[in-house]
């Protein structure tokens, strides 16, 4: 089922099957017992979660494309980091067919989310959205089968921080340039929008410090300088709720990293980050506090709530939800939703502009319960849940360690970013799934890893 498709959709449709289909895995035989080509392959497809170099980029194929709409999917699109996955997972299954698993833990419980979202198609008004949605989050699962049969060691693991932390570089670069020679006041990077950007950093930067807090090796230095170019991009973001977060995810990690164990090195790196923070924040003190108190917040705030309103409609009218990526389409006239915010111009005595698209509510959660329903949004919680739990257990059963720190650090990115997807929903947009799903991928090997260590310390005393 596709929309109309033209000239040069039939074109990138020809493209697509050999590249996905066939010279993916031709290119994983390859790879074969080839682990230096593997890790280069592997820190291309991170580095690709950027999808941009000096802008932002679209670093792939779409079919159907729809730009117009304002829904998180606007077609059928096929990325190249996911033939870079295809192409590991085949490397990967090749060498070792035993010990290569198709359903990495956690990966059932998202899929179910998928499938349980997709029910909501049932009420769709463009039955097209909701297969694009449907699409993209389930073909951008193969980073997360790649990266859990790819990265199976510690030092695995470390590699993968390695290329994060040049990737995050690179960003900067490209955060810097815009700032400070084209001008911008909110800088977005090569992402579209600066609050995904903003998000991304704050996911990947609770990583590089509470793993650069942990027990020294030869790139731990490196981790907290990844981290400190993670608050620089957010601080040229200025976005509001990244602001926050951050500053609070930091005192996080640390505080717990300390409560973990008092090291001369965690003091150190404290007192250090702690001037560097402070100085940081003498300097930008006046930019950050203009843009918290930016014109317009209240209408900003109020718009949220008619929004939200506009979630609850949908929601009571459709319990399976409106239709995934269907938001932006049906608080649109004809449909009746898009009275809820003409109700709200007028009430400001304010014209509706009945020529311009409505916004799509920011709310993940709310996004979720209009479009999938109390069905779907119960099982995006519950894939949440899960994998936060198994960080904890992570963290809990190995002592004072990398694995442990790397386990600290994913459940506080992620948990942060959930918790500001109450305001933003990025983790629709396809950058920052990647790299939620290459996490998640890492959260379901430390999950083995730690089952692997209890296994081996309990076989003995049966014996």
């Amino acid at each position: 089922m596709l929309p109309a498709l033209t000239t040069v959709d039939l074109i990138k449709l020809a493209l697509v099957g050999p590249l996905f289909f066939m010279l993916a895995p031709v290119a994983g035989i390859i790879l074969k017992d080839r682990p230096a080509w593997q890790r280069i392959v592997f820190a291309a497809m991170c580095f690709m979660t950027i999808n941009g170099l000096l802008e932002p980029g679209n670093w792939g194929l779409t079919i159907g494309s729809i730009e117009s709409y304002r829904g998180h999917t606007k077609g059928y699109h096929f990325y190249f980091n996911h033939a870079l996955a295809i192409a590991l997972i085949v490397a990967k299954w090749r060498e070792d067919s035993k010990s290569f698993r198709w359903l990495p833990p956690g990966l059932g419980w998202y899929l179910l989310y998928c499938g349980i979202s997709l029910l909501s198609i049932t009420n769709a008004p463009d039955k097209d959205f909701a297969i694009m949605a449907a699409h993209k989050s389930i073909f951008a699962s193969l980073l997360l089968i790649a990266t859990f049969n790819t990265l199976r060691t510690e030092d695995d693991l470390k590699f993968f921080l390695r290329v994060m932390v040049y990737t995050i570089l690179w960003e900067l670069f490209v955060c810097l340039k815009m700032k400070y020679f084209a001008g911008m006041y909110q800088v977005h990077g090569t992402f579209e929008h600066q609050n995904p950007l903003a998000m991304y950093a704050v996911l990947i930067g609770m990583l590089f410090l509470a793993v650069g807090f942990g027990p020294t090796f030869k790139d731990a230095n490196k981790m907290l300088f990844g981290f400190i170019a993670c608050a620089v991009i957010i601080e040229c973001t200025l976005s509001r709720g990244a602001l926050v977060m951050f500053g609070l995810g930091t005192i996080g990690v640390t505080g717990l990293s300390l409560a973990e164990k008092v090291t001369p090195r965690r003091l150190v790196i404290t007192s250090v980050l702690g001037i560097l923070g402070s100085i940081g924040l003498v300097l930008a003190i006046d930019t950050i506090i203009g843009r918290f108190n930016d014109q317009g917040n209240e209408a900003s705030g109020q718009l949220r709530e008619v929004m939200k309103d506009a979630c609850r409609e949908m929601v009571h009218d459709h319990a399976l939800g409106i239709g995934w990526n269907n938001y932006a389409l049906v608080v649109n006239p004809p449909y009746r939703y898009a009275e809820i915010y003409f109700d709200w111009d007028r009430s400001r005595n304010m014209r509706p502009n009945y020529d311009a698209p409505n916004g799509v509510v920011e709310s993940h959660y709310y996004l979720l319960l209009a479009e999938n329903g109390y069905a779907g949004l119960a099982a995006w919680l519950t894939v949440i849940a899960v994998g936060l739990w198994r960080n904890f257990r992570t963290f809990i059963f190995f002592k004072h360690s990398f694995l442990r720190c790397l386990a600290l650090g994913i459940a506080a990115g992620c948990a942060l970013n959930y918790f500001q997807s109450t305001l933003e929903r990025v983790l629709v947009q396809p950058r920052n799934l990647m790299l939620w799903l290459i996490l998640a991928g890492i959260t379901a090997r430390l999950d083995v890893l730690r089952r692997e260590a209890k296994h081996q310390k309990v076989i003995p005393n049966n014996k």
